[in-house]
């Protein structure tokens, strides 16, 4: 079954929602007559109608015209959801997508039973401009059909990692909170930029594009500490920047902010058992 074929179901089209759907249509990968979406205000409803050219729905129809549902709901939320699925009885040929937080798949399991195919992503904000990463958990023995469509979905949005469960907590961490952290990084070289005379928009463009090419750099290959090696001169600006994070700890404080969201996760684990 080619991607074009299949039909794609939105229980929910929030923020994530709409840039998930957004990279799809863009890259013609279903076409927007086969996408149909469900969400509680009627408004907002009739906006996305119009902004994306897709359908809205009943919860009912969309379960049974979607070959793939794509759980797009806040976790507070997803009881009622899957509640409403079980009664409507889903059938086990469809393909759940979730990218809820901190849900583990036992948990979908207890609704949906457990031969249901559900696949937990983690997708991040930079999904939007195609530079996303997508953390994938599979339920056990995952068809390659689930797995070839899934991954062909979300590559559309940058790059792909599989985690196993026990991962998927610190793998938020790490990406799916992750942006946020480098926004308020780029943030602050900005305004000390600022600080010292030059214009903010001059300064959160050089912020931005140190990030972006440090970034680039890593990705095609380069280790950090060999960057690290190279760039900190005996003596020089870089090593001296360096000698300021060693003593005030910044590694091991920033490492602390990633673990925060990590244990965050965990918690809404425990909240939705």
């Amino acid at each position: 079954m080619k991607i074009s074929d299949y039909h794609l179901g939105f229980i929910g089209f929030g923020h994530m929602g709409q840039v998930i759907c957004k990279a799809i249509i863009q890259s013609k990968l279903i076409p927007r007559s086969q996408i149909l979406f469900t969400r509680k205000d009627r408004d907002k409803m009739r906006e996305a109608e119009k902004e994306f050219g897709i359908t809205s729905t009943s919860l009912e129809n969309l379960l049974k015209k979607s070959d793939v549902i794509l759980l797009a709901v806040r976790p507070s939320q997803a009881e009622t959801v899957l509640k409403e699925m079980a009664r409507l009885k889903v059938d086990e040929s469809k393909m759940i997508i979730s990218i809820m937080s901190g849900l583990k798949i036992a948990y979908y399991q207890k609704f949906l039973g457990d031969k249901m195919p559900i696949l937990r992503v983690m997708p991040n904000l930079c999904s939007a401009v195609g530079e996303g990463m997508s953390v994938f958990t599979f339920s056990p023995n995952p068809t390659v059909e689930f797995q070839s469509m899934s991954n062909l979905l979300f590559s559309c949005m940058g790059q792909i990692v599989e985690m196993p469960e026990n991962l998927t907590d610190i793998s938020l961490g790490i990406s799916g909170s992750g942006p946020g952290f480098i926004f308020r990084l780029i943030e602050a070289m900005a305004k000390v930029g600022e600080k010292h005379g030059i214009a903010y928009e001059k300064s959160l463009k050089m912020a931005a594009q140190t990030f972006y090419g440090a970034a680039k750099l890593i990705l095609k290959g380069k280790s950090p500490q060999t960057l690290i090696q190279q760039i900190a001169v005996p003596n020089g600006t870089t090593e001296a920047g360096f000698k300021e994070m060693n003593a005030l700890q910044i590694d091991s404080h920033f490492q602390s902010v990633i673990e925060a969201a990590a244990k965050r996760s965990q918690e809404y684990s425990e909240e939705y058992k």
